[in-house]
Order: C-alpha cells, then sequence, then structure tokens
C-alpha cells in the first residue's frame, strides 16, 4: 500500500518528462533534432546507469530504505528545478537558451531516478518471505502494472498541459512539468509515511561491488597457479577465495555473474532498439495525421504523438496480467517450458520485429508527407495536426501491438528474474545491472 503508490507517482513523474524532451528541447531551447534526440537519448541512458550507484550504496551501506528516501529528495530538486527552468526567457531567450542550463535539472532527476530504481522492487520484494513464491510473483507483476498506469496517465494529461498559453506564450512546458513534480512529492510522503510497516533488511557494511571483483581476482590468481588436482578438488574457480570471503558469498557472486553475463550484455541491444521509440517513432508520427477517429476532417480530434504513444501502456497493462493470469499457467498446465529465460527471449525477437515493420512503413509515411507541401524540418511544429495527403497515425498500430507484447514478456520477467537468481546481498545490485542493459542501449544509439 506504500510501495506500489511510490513507484506509481515515480513513473507518473519520469514519463511526465522524459517523453516530451525530445520536443521541448527543439521548441523551447532552440536545439537542432539531432542534438534534441542525443541529449534527450543521454537522459534516458544516465537513468538507467545511475542505478548502479543506488544499488552499491543500498546493499553496501545505506540500505534500501535510505537510499529510496535520500534519491528521493535529490530526484524532487531536479523537477522543482527544471519546472523553474521551463519558465520562458528566465534561463535565457526562447530558442537560445544554454545547452548546460537545460540539461542540468536532467542530470540530477537521472541522479534521483538511478537512485531509486534497482531498490524498490528489491525492497517491494523483502517484504515476502521465501515461503510467499506466488504472492512474490504477484507482487511483481502489479508493480510492473503501477509502472505503467502512472506512464499511461501522466501522457494523456502532460502534453495537453503544454498546449495551454501561458507567460504569453503559445506552450505551457512549466505548468506541465509541474503536475508531475506535485504527483512525486504526494508519492514521496506517502512512502516515508509506511517506514514502521516495512520489513527492512539491514545492509552489509561493506562495498559489495569492490568486494566481488577483489575475491574473483584472487581467485583467478590462484586458480591459474593451481594444478589439475587443485582444480578438480576445488570445482568452480571461484572457491579458491573460499578460505578468506566464505562460500556463501561466492555463492552469491556465482549466481550474480550468471545473471550478468545472459542477460545484461544481450538485452543492451533489444532496449537499443525499444529506447528509439521515443524519438525515432515520434519523428515519424510528426509526418502522419493524428486524427483520433481517422479520416482526414479538419474539425477532427487531433492528438500529440506523447498522447499517441500511452497505447503501449495501455497494452502493457492489459498485456502483463492477461500473460501472468492465463498465458504462462496454460503453458505450465500442459508441461511447456516457457522459462523466464524465454520469455525474455521471445520479447526481445518481437521488439526486433517492431522495428523491422516500423522501418519497412516509413518511405511511404514520408513521402506522402513531403507530398503535401510540408518540409522535413518542420515535422515537429505539426506533430499529428491535419493533414490531407498524411497516412493516418493509427498506421502504428501493429508495430506498438508488437513492441508492447514484447515488453510485457521481457522486461517484468527480468526485474523478477534478477532478483529471484541473485543472493539476498545482491539483489539491488543484480536488479541495477538488469536497468544498466537499457543504459548501455542508450549508449549504443548515441554511438550508432
Amino acid at each position: 500500500y506504500f510501495i506500489l503508490p511510490n513507484e506509481f507517482g515515480e513513473r507518473f513523474c519520469y514519463y511526465g518528462v522524459q517523453p516530451n524532451l525530445n520536443k521541448y528541447f527543439q521548441l523551447i531551447t532552440g536545439m537542432t533534432k539531432t542534438n534534441a534526440k542525443v541529449y534527450s537519448t543521454a537522459f534516458t541512458m544516465l537513468a538507467y546507469f545511475f542505478p548502479l550507484i543506488g544499488a552499491a550504496l543500498s546493499d553496501s551501506f545505506l540500505g534500501k530504505w535510505w537510499t529510496i528516501m535520500s534519491f528521493s529528495a535529490t530526484y524532487l530538486i531536479g523537477m522543482i528545478m527544471v519546472t523553474v527552468f521551463a519558465i520562458p526567457n528566465l534561463i535565457g531567450p526562447i530558442g537560445q537558451v544554454s545547452n548546460f542550463l537545460t540539461f542540468l535539472p536532467m542530470l540530477i532527476i537521472a541522479i534521483g531516478t538511478g537512485g531509486i530504481k534497482p531498490c524498490v522492487s528489491a525492497h517491494g520484494g523483502d517484504q515476502y518471505l521465501p515461503s510467499q513464491e506466488q504472492a512474490k510473483d504477484f507482487f511483481f507483476n502489479i508493480f510492473y502494472v503501477a509502472i505503467n498506469i502512472g506512464a499511461l496517465l501522466t501522457q494523456f494529461i502532460v502534453p495537453k498541459l503544454t498546449e495551454l498559453h501561458c507567460y504569453g506564450q503559445d506552450t505551457c512546458y512549466a505548468g506541465a512539468f509541474l503536475l508531475p513534480t506535485i504527483v512525486f512529492a504526494v508519492a514521496f510522503a506517502i512512502f516515508a509515511a509506511g517506514h514502521k510497516f516495512y520489513r527492512i533488511v539491514p545492509p552489509l557494511g561493506e562495498f559489495l561491488p569492490l568486494k566481488a571483483v577483489k575475491a574473483s581476482i584472487l581467485a583467478a590468481r590462484r586458480h591459474s597457479k593451481a594444478s589439475k588436482e587443485e582444480r578438480a578438488a576445488k570445482g568452480h574457480w571461484l572457491n579458491f577465495a573460499e578460505k578468506e570471503y566464505g562460500g556463501v558469498f561466492l555463492e552469491e557472486v556465482r549466481d550474480f555473474g550468471l545473471v550478468l553475463v545472459p542477460v545484461v550484455i544481450p538485452f543492451a541491444f533489444c532496449w537499443m532498439l525499444y529506447n528509439q521509440n521515443s524519438n525515432e517513432w515520434s519523428n515519424q508520427y510528426y509526418l502522419m495525421n493524428g486524427a483520433v477517429f481517422g479520416g482526414k476532417d479538419e474539425n477532427s480530434i487531433y492528438i500529440q504523438s506523447t498522447s499517441f504513444g500511452n497505447i503501449n501502456a495501455i497494452l502493457v497493462i492489459i498485456l502483463v496480467p492477461f500473460l501472468a493470469a492465463f498465458v504462462y499457467p496454460f503453458c505450465t498446465k500442459r508441461g511447456w517450458n516457457f522459462s523466464p529465460q524465454r520469455r525474455m527471449a521471445a520479447g526481445f525477437l518481437l521488439i526486433v520485429i517492431s522495428f523491422a515493420v516500423s522501418a519497412a512503413l516509413a518511405p511511404m509515411i514520408e513521402n506522402a508527407y513531403l507530398d503535401s507541401g510540408r518540409l522535413m524540418k518542420d515535422a515537429a511544429k505539426y506533430d499529428g495536426k491535419y493533414c490531407e495527403k498524411c497516412y493516418s497515425a493509427w498506421l502504428q498500430l501493429p508495430q506498438w501491438f508488437i513492441l508492447s507484447l514484447g515488453e510485457a514478456l521481457c522486461s517484468p520477467t527480468g526485474v523478477q528474474f534478477t532478483y529471484i537468481e541473485a543472493g539476498r546481498q545482491f539483489r539491488a545490485v543484480s536488479t541495477s545491472f538488469w536497468l544498466l542493459s537499457t543504459s548501455f542501449g542508450s549508449i549504443l544509439i548515441m554511438i550508432f
């Protein structure tokens, strides 16, 4: 009752800002389309990199409760800054705003959300006993639904707020960013109020990542010098450091390694594709006719790309419970081994297919847009507005459905998998490495 509202509020806040950055950077700060993509991708990359720091502090020194509290305060400061800095002409003339001042609040928000990300789900998992596996599975699925409900609501509301007139301008990003700031502040207060009800796992008081590296180096050095008989007697090469670090710790290091290599590295390429939907698919949407009910009536209701992107959250909210309640049990009863690893692999494949569909549609969408007499450089100004010759934005529906099904298969499963497979000491760190795969994906976008 306290953890889920916190996650809802944090995601409401994050997705109230992140999907709007591409357009905010272009229209308000004067960035080119390329620079806007780089800076918005950099924000996503940092938001999924800083979980490493939050997780390390959580498992080693602060514990999950204090880590969430301290980084939430940082997050709130960043949100207040971006709301104030969005006031027109406050930090510079519109279209000529310093990139440093524009990105500074984003950096603080990335630090805050990054510190929270690996700890909230792990803290929720800590509330269940080992015998409550079914309840724990239910929690992780509902946790992901809470994420998407927050994302869904904010992406409907915030883009509409940007269209208001304030401070003498035709846009109102300051007012739009104020709402997520308030929602997060309330969620922060609710989470803090639940302190006395939590089962809190204390930190170990030592820096676990460094300890794991030292143990691995020591074990590797001894393994390289050992004879065949000694290697056979020890079994796993990490056991050569058992005397100094203990068998339990080394077993958890080994389990962590099994999560790190087969999950984090391949899924960096998965998230490289997925993270581009907020940029590439938005840029594609700018070239389309965003009439809600289809058709090309100039008096119809038209929506922006960020609002249309809510179809992803709607589908995920439907698909995640459906998969958990019907598909997975059905497979189990039939004796089909649809293990977490296979779910994640299937999700990966579907995400790849969704972008292949988008790429196949791109030439015809671009040609129709150009035939309407509009210029590509002005695309962000239109963003789904009336266009007689443009294709309907509903043409993107198949790619969104395939993407959402892929996400529903791999993302909540990945969070649960990295928590369950990791030892007690490494749960937040393990979750942070799952999130790090998203950061690596964003880095790949910036490189390529």
